[in-house]
């Protein structure tokens, strides 16, 4: 949508805009940076405009007559100052059989060579997590490279 960067400002236009996106793509779940991050401001204000935006997009007043979107959990991905940020992972997913395409990805990032290895280590870690903690949901299996991701809203299961 083009909606700028360093800063990151939305116009009641702009949002009104994503909720459309949000109510067309009736989304299972929402990722966003994490809550709180003193180094950059926009990162904190584009979560807070995904939580906005789904509240609209869940609100049966706005734009009556439009599907509305039902409750998809918001997961804030992992932040490279983990302790500065308050972010602190509940949900692990194994990503190694996209790994290789994950680590392009990640080489794309032109200026942040100094991350490339930093989150490699930090998904070996997050496969360390999981499979420590995968026994009764998972199986026990095994993980190479993992992902961790912090929940914003409560998770609602049939059984434990």
């Amino acid at each position: 949508m083009d909606l700028g960067d360093y800063p990151l400002e939305l116009t009641r236009d702009d949002k009104n805009a994503l909720v459309d996106v949000i109510r067309k793509v009736q989304p299972r779940f929402m990722l966003s940076h994490s809550q709180y991050d003193p180094y950059n401001t926009d990162h904190m204000y584009a979560t807070q405009v995904a939580l906005e935006c789904r509240m609209i997009a869940q609100a049966w007043g706005h734009n009556p007559g439009q599907k509305v979107l039902g409750a998809p959990q918001l997961y804030l991905f992992e932040p490279h100052q983990t302790e500065q940020m308050g972010w602190k992972p509940d949900t692990f997913l194994d990503i190694t059989p996209v790994w290789e395409k994950k680590r392009a990805a990640i080489e794309c990032m032109e200026g942040q060579e100094h991350l490339w290895d930093y989150y490699t280590r930090v998904a070996i870690n997050r496969a360390n997590h999981f499979k420590r903690n995968s026994g009764g949901q998972s199986g026990g299996r095994d993980c190479k490279y993992a992902e961790g991701f912090q929940s914003v809203f409560p998770r609602t299961v049939d059984e434990l």
